[in-house]
């Protein structure tokens, strides 16, 4: 059964429907032509554009909020981490034996999670990367994590016991994920655990994909990209219109 995180404001709940539903979006256009003129050849001009998020400008709008989904009040920010945390690492830790020795944790933002990898037990030192250096530099600094704003994936020398990330490939365009992917495995401890959750949808995987912005793949397409490391799904929960599936796997 699908595990859902409820947002608590009833004004927010409002407004996010209003923003989502299509019939308050059509009057809104209709009620100013010239947006909808705009959209329909904005339509035309970006079909086959690949757009990816601007995380430089979503961090200065939004600081430490821009790891979220943006329709969240800042208010519940740490209600809705808290609960997500405690399913993720819930399902975690029922697969370690207590003596993992380092973590990495890929795409990692302002580090929300990173703080809780090093709770998984009192030795492990946790590697903490991300593309986007304003998230990194926001970060709360820990003792046994070792934050890196990650310009090459061959900043990453070491390999780990366990890997972690958290809504992050959705972003990244699928002809590079094939590179990602491998590097990641090749970073993996044998016997090492590989746990990804990722936004996903029940639509077919198609050969081509534009990227905008983010991509809600299926589980399949998951579970074939890290078949190395025999990755099956676990788990899985609902906040907003987002379906997120978590999944692990084990280097033999």
């Amino acid at each position: 059964m699908t595990k859902v995180i409820k947002v608590q404001s009833n004004l927010k709940k409002i407004k996010n429907y209003l923003d989502k539903n299509i019939f308050f979006r059509i009057i809104r256009l209709l009620i100013n032509p010239l947006n909808l003129v705009n959209k329909i050849k904005n339509y035309k001009n970006k079909k086959k554009e690949i757009i990816k998020i601007n995380w430089s400008l979503r961090a200065k709008k939004f600081g430490k909020y821009s790891v979220i989904d943006t329709q969240t009040p800042k208010e519940e920010f740490n209600y809705v981490t808290n609960i997500q945390k405690k399913i993720l690492f819930g399902n975690l830790k029922k697969y370690l034996n207590g003596n993992e020795k380092n973590a990495l944790d890929f795409g990692c933002g302002t580090g929300r999670f990173s703080n809780e990898l090093i709770k998984l037990n009192n030795k492990i030192l946790v590697l903490a990367v991300d593309a986007e250096k304003k998230l990194i530099d926001v970060a709360d600094r820990k003792n046994r994590i070792k934050y890196l704003y990650l310009r090459k994936l061959d900043q990453i020398s070491i390999n780990f016991d366990i890997i972690f990330i958290s809504n992050v490939l959705g972003g990244i365009e699928k002809k590079e994920l094939r590179k990602v992917s491998e590097f990641l495995i090749s970073k993996l401890n044998k016997g090492g655990i590989f746990y990804l959750s990722e936004h996903i949808s029940k639509k077919k995987i198609k050969n081509t994909e534009i990227l905008k912005e983010w991509s809600n793949r299926n589980d399949n397409y998951y579970i074939n990209l890290f078949k190395k490391v025999s990755l099956r799904k676990i788990d899985e929960y609902q906040y907003l219109h987002n379906k997120t599936s978590i999944y692990i796997g084990k280097k033999k």
